[in-house]
């Protein structure tokens, strides 16, 4: 349902590195890809992450995908490599600072979340699968849950401890209103205008939304939810079904929209564009820029040096 850009498809690990340049590149250092503040990282940390994220990159975008050009004139090969790298000099400065908040992870912790996991893709087994199909070991999917785990704690407390204040909020909702609108919309897609057609019908003599999502949607993961999208601003769906979605009235239902996954039914369940409404969402958005601003300044802040090469490190 939603569009997908290709740097941004992979979410463990990559989001905070994707906000950073790599400079300063040069050759040389055996056996390491970068240093920091004196700290070495090596080309089986590199390779171990390159690998895994390579892997899935081609499962889901196809064999050829690595050299796929972008708009940058860069292949998804070297972009990642890119990213990689910076992933990782950002775990060893995030880890340092970790530390000295006294913030760490235990195994129990890790335990639970990995469950967590298992239970949400339907089981062991079915867990066991997907770490196969995208040949992951389990070693692997554990550390990368450590340092999820590590940041994520190392965000809540930055975060808990930043104040923001009403009137800085309400300065942002003032500069900013229209982009920070948010709804929260359900949605029946079909294949077909006809199936599309009788599902009206079916709507305007009373049948209930979310019956009939649950049952004729082919969008299964927001089917057995009712149709649910949950909330989302502007630039979070495909255009046709944005302009459609925001100038719904709240508990209007549209008439068809057509898009390219198929027909769509929205039904408009909630709007938020007031700043009493917004509020709590612009505090938590104001802090996470703060948060993403300080991580910044630990980066640039840091001694870093890159010995990575994209285009002449060693390929697999």
């Amino acid at each position: 349902m939603k569009r997908i850009n290709y740097r941004k498809f992979l979410a463990i690990g990559l989001l905070v590195a994707m906000i950073f340049a790599i400079s300063g590149c040069t050759k040389g250092k055996e056996g390491l890809v970068a240093k920091v503040d004196g700290e070495g990282i090596t080309i089986e940390e590199f390779e171990s992450d390159f690998e895994v994220y390579k892997k899935i990159y081609e499962q889901r975008l196809g064999e050829g995908a690595m050299s796929e050009v972008g708009e940058d004139g860069k292949t998804l090969e070297e972009n990642l490599k890119n990213e990689i790298v910076q992933k990782l000099i950002m775990e060893k400065l995030v880890a340092k600072e970790a530390t000295k908040m006294d913030i760490s992870v235990t195994d129990e912790e890790i335990e639970e979340q990995m469950l967590n996991y298992t239970t949400m893709m339907g089981g062991q087994e079915k867990f066991d699968e997907f770490l196969d199909n995208n040949k992951i070991s389990k070693e692997f999917f554990k550390e990368n849950l450590r340092k999820e785990i590590l940041f994520n704690k190392h965000r809540e407390t930055f975060m808990a401890e930043t104040n923001i204040s009403e009137k800085e909020a309400q300065k942002y909702f003032n500069a900013n209103k229209d982009d920070l609108v948010v709804i929260k919309a359900s949605h029946i897609l079909v294949k077909t205008e006809e199936e599309g057609k009788k599902i009206l019908e079916r709507l305007n003599a009373g049948e209930k939304f979310d019956v009939l999502a649950k049952d004729l949607s082919i969008d299964k993961a927001s089917a057995v939810n009712g149709g649910d999208l949950g909330y989302f601003t502007k630039g979070s769906m495909i255009s046709e079904f944005e302009e459609v979605a925001f100038n719904l009235k709240v508990g209007e239902i549209s008439d068809l929209v057509k898009t390219e996954v198929g027909y769509h039914i929205i039904y408009l369940e909630d709007r938020k564009d007031t700043f009493e409404t917004l509020k709590d969402d612009i505090m938590k958005l104001l802090k996470e820029q703060k948060y993403l601003k300080s991580v910044q300044d630990l980066r640039s802040s840091a001694k870093v040096k890159v010995y990575l090469d994209s285009k002449d490190s060693k390929k697999k």
